[in-house]
């Protein structure tokens, strides 16, 4: 039976049919930019891919063509990417006969063009535009012409790879492509039960809700499945690392203790994790393609950086990244420099901010921290002594000061700062708080991105033959020393909170809450 909404269609691709030559004549004459009518059909695209009117692309004598059957599969298969069939008209062309009249044959034609531009568009690019969806996302979408791109496929005689082709190889995103699949499958099955909360219960007790542990338990390590403990509600050692897996997993302290943060991360039903995987897909779709040989990527949300070589794992380490407040964005640059003892050159926030009620705190603060002031006057920058200076006088809205902290071991960029240009002045450095890495949970920057191990950073980013003793040499000197990379290394900051450790498949809290903005898009 045709839906009404398959009428519509119906009649709307009537309409294009009839105007085709107008409005290919329209695109030629303005260039006019795609665009999409009410329901959802593109129009310009169907005039620039269809030479004439009468034109079938998938259909010989009104029967389906194997491209057209692998076209149809490809529409099908979008499901395994977190996309809905239907938005690529799978309904509808399942209800349209192509062999029953011209008419039904030329709209099931134009609505498979249709569907199929928007799904290469889609796998190709990304379905939303960040600029709306993620507006702190800054790194720029390849470019990528779907008509072109399917008039290349049509021409050749592998349609299907050609098609295939466009699935981002980046492994990261196989990998929650996978997870996708069998998150669907809990879904399917009904997912898993909500665990009530109770006190708190650590392990070889016993507690009621142990049980219940273990079947939710199930899903994240099948074999627990295949242990019946003569004791089920006794809180045993194998449970134990079921649970330390979870909270590891799940962005918790892995301690095993199964408290209300490891209940309510329990008790996340299986769609919303599916929803979660399907918005950072979507983030990995608007990447390029090809990220480069050697890269750094920096995952904003779960706190890690991993530089590449090859598409191999060469270093691995916590970072801290920018409070809640402050957030970094998801931006892509190039490493150029490397700067061994850095003075730290204060933003003018920062020292206004922060820095002054600490000085207005402690009239030695400045000073005890190696801090310098300068003040601008006619054109000309001079030093001033921090004690002349009637710090209680200030505020935020008046300091004409700026402030420069000299190297040294309580310098806040540590002892190396990677120069990674970029609008908002970010940078990776080095810290001398090495303890902060220790939390699970680290936003509490101001926007820029402190590295774990940056000599393990340094000797990976200078391509030359600098070896490690050489570099420790430089910074012992405590002189500032700028080195110039060889090679720019590209840099990615990206915000994803589902992610894959290795082989382990973790999930990290929306800290930025960006998830919960293109979760309303999708």
């Amino acid at each position: 039976m045709i839906t009404n909404r398959a009428i519509i269609y119906a009649i709307v691709v009537n309409i294009i049919y009839f105007c085709f030559s107008g409005y290919a004549v329209a695109y030629q004459r303005y260039n006019a930019p795609q665009q999409q009518n009410d329901t959802g059909t593109d129009a310009t695209a169907l005039a620039e891919l269809y030479p004439q009117p009468s034109d079938y692309l998938w259909l010989e004598q009104h029967q389906l063509t194997a491209r057209a059957y692998d076209a149809l599969q490809f529409i099908a298969d979008s499901i395994s990417h977190g996309l809905n069939p239907n938005d690529y008209h799978q309904d509808l062309l399942e209800q349209l006969d192509p062999a029953q009249d011209v008419s039904n044959a030329h709209i099931f034609d134009l609505m498979l063009s249709d569907g199929i531009l928007k799904l290469i568009r889609d796998i190709s690019t990304g379905r939303l535009d960040p600029a709306i969806v993620d507006p702190k996302w800054a790194i720029p979408r390849a470019p990528f012409n779907a008509v072109e791109f399917l008039r290349e496929a049509l021409a050749g005689n592998q349609f299907k790879e050609h098609l295939l082709s466009l699935v981002p190889t980046n492994g990261q995103y196989r990998r929650l492509e996978a997870a996708a699949k069998r998150y669907q499958q809990y879904v399917d099955r009904g997912g898993w039960s909500t665990i009530a909360l109770s006190t708190t219960v650590h392990p070889g007790e016993t507690s009621r809700i142990i049980p219940a542990i273990r079947d939710r338990l199930v899903f994240e390590d099948a074999s627990l499945a295949n242990i019946r403990p003569i004791h089920y509600e006794n809180y045993d050692e194998k449970l134990e690392q079921a649970v330390r897996q979870f909270q590891r997993r799940h962005s918790l302290v892995a301690d095993g203790v199964i408290g209300p943060a490891t209940i309510l991360a329990m008790n996340v039903s299986a769609a919303t994790r599916l929803q979660q995987i399907k918005i950072n897909m979507e983030r990995l779709r608007w990447l390029p393609d090809k990220l480069g040989d050697r890269y750094i990527m920096v995952n904003l949300a779960n706190y890690q950086l991993t530089a590449i070589e090859d598409e191999q794992v060469k270093l691995n380490m916590r970072v801290i990244v920018g409070k809640t407040k402050r957030p970094t964005p998801s931006f892509s640059s190039k490493m150029t420099h490397i700067v061994f003892n850095p003075r730290w050159h204060v933003p003018g926030k920062l020292a206004r901010l922060d820095l002054l009620p600490r000085q207005q705190a402690d009239p030695d603060y400045l000073a005890s921290h190696n801090f310098r002031v300068f003040i601008n006057e006619a054109g000309k920058r001079t030093e001033v002594d921090p004690e002349s200076i009637d710090w209680q006088s200030l505020s935020a809205h008046n300091f004409p000061y700026t402030l420069r902290q000299e190297p040294g071991d309580n310098n806040a960029l540590g002892r190396l700062k990677f120069v990674i240009p970029n609008p908002w002045a970010i940078y990776l450095h080095d810290t001398p708080s090495k303890s902060l890495f220790n939390r699970t949970q680290r936003n509490f920057s101001s926007g820029c991105i402190r590295v774990e191990n940056p000599l393990a950073l340094a000797y990976f980013s200078l391509t030359s033959s600098n070896s490690k003793s050489s570099l420790e040499e430089i910074l012992n000197t405590e002189d500032v020393h700028k080195t110039k990379l060889e090679q720019p290394l590209a840099v990615y900051a990206i915000y994803s909170t589902v992610w894959f450790n290795g082989n382990e498949l973790t999930f990290s809290p929306d800290s930025y809450h960006r998830d919960q903005k293109m979760a309303k898009y999708l």
